[in-house]
């Protein structure tokens, strides 16, 4: 090891207490900064998984609705009579319509009662536009059944329904619980499903639909596609997966961009915490500094061991930090899961996250270090020699 890490290193193990308090003061502005970028990350992430989906490839949505497809668009709805005119559109391979009601039974959560979404929607091509889809417990409904329902696997997890138990829609109606999907990680995990024409009865709106989920024929570009169907239904909103996604993405950038804002405030903390250390112990060492410079060391050396003493201090404290951060975001998910329920979001602590971290703590340590050695390097040097 270079002689002058071993000095700043011996240096911090003077005034151990203020060595601990100046890392700890460095590890919760790291770790707080970690932790809140993981949010964004973690949205990141869940984003990117749903585009990798086996689901559906398109909505065709009312004018005005939610661009989101988890059942959010309203009470808006569509004729149900143009499903074979979607299918006939070039490129188009399958075409599910859905009837979106609601339940009162989704679970409790920190924030009170939750609702599960319940689609109506046909039978025989569920699992054709789902292929990753499959039964735990119990079976798929029939096209003819009535009031019935199958429960996806976070909908029976938050709501701790069984076989045979009720699911209470919002009008009073109940609906016997036949099936509980297996968890595949996928959107179809957060929604109910009943048949179509039996939620259509119940609501009093036959021949009526929410929205249109549309799944490509293999080989077909998407976008190609969706061109066809805006200029077939100019009077409907059409929107992909990928491009609800983008969208999404944008706005959580934005997001990103306040978070790190806000952490910028815990860096400075960070940055005043190493730069007080700093110029406390500099100023306990004025001549033990000189003296190194009369017996032969060199202003770089110097230098160098000052900085040295501040990166070390930082580079432990970010350490820590970064662990800290990951435990904090561990937190966050236990809260969101607390007040929201089973949700597709989670934090995340990527390897840029972490790697962000650390060289954050690289920059703190050397502008800590470098704006006291600076100092100290143009003080007179027979002054300092005299210096009580």
């Amino acid at each position: 090891m270079k002689s002058y890490i071993t000095l700043g290193y011996r240096n911090l193990t003077r005034r151990r207490t203020r060595s601990f308090l100046t890392i700890l003061g460095v590890m919760l502005a790291i770790g707080f900064t970690v932790g809140l970028l993981s949010i964004s990350e973690g949205f990141m992430s869940s984003l990117d998984d749903m585009l990798k989906s086996t689901g559906p490839d398109l909505f065709v949505r009312p004018k005005g609705g939610a661009k989101m497809p988890f059942g959010m668009q309203g009470t808006a709805l569509m004729d149900g009579d143009i499903e074979p005119v979607l299918r006939g559109i070039p490129g188009v391979g399958y075409v599910e319509p859905v009837y979106m009601a609601y339940s009162v039974d989704g679970g409790q959560t920190g924030f009170g009662p939750m609702m599960t979404m319940v689609s109506g929607m046909p039978a025989k091509e569920f699992f054709e536009i789902r292929p990753s889809a499959r039964l735990e417990k119990g079976r798929f409904f029939r096209e003819n059944e009535k009031n019935v329902v199958v429960l996806g696997a976070v909908v029976a997890e938050n709501t701790k329904k069984k076989l045979g138990d009720r699911l209470e829609l919002i009008s009073g109606q109940g609906l016997k619980i036949i099936g509980i999907m297996k968890r595949a990680d996928e959107p179809f995990d957060y929604f109910a499903y009943a048949p179509i024409q039996s939620l259509q009865k119940l609501y009093g709106d036959p021949d009526r639909v929410s929205y249109f989920l549309i799944k490509s024929k293999d080989g077909e570009k998407i976008d190609r596609v969706a061109d066809s169907l805006k200029k077939a239904f100019p009077q409907y909103d059409i929107q992909t997966v990928k491009q609800l996604i983008q969208d999404a993405k944008k706005m959580m950038s934005m997001a990103r961009a306040v978070h790190f804002g806000v952490s910028c405030f815990a860096l400075v903390i960070g940055v005043l915490f190493v730069a007080c250390t700093m110029i406390m112990s500099i100023s306990e060492r004025i001549r033990e500094i000189a003296t190194l410079r009369v017996i032969g060391a060199s202003k770089g050396f110097v230098t160098r061991m000052i900085v040295s003493e501040s990166v070390i201090l930082s580079m432990i404290g970010g350490a820590v930090g970064c662990l800290f951060g990951v435990l904090l975001a561990h937190g966050i998910n236990l809260l969101i899961r607390h007040f929201v329920g089973d949700t597709f979001f989670r934090t995340l602590v990527s390897v840029r996250i972490f790697s962000m971290g650390i060289c954050i703590a690289l920059l703190i340590g050397a502008f800590a270090g470098l704006v006291p050695a600076l100092v100290i390097m143009r003080r007179n040097l027979s002054e300092s020699l005299r210096y009580e």
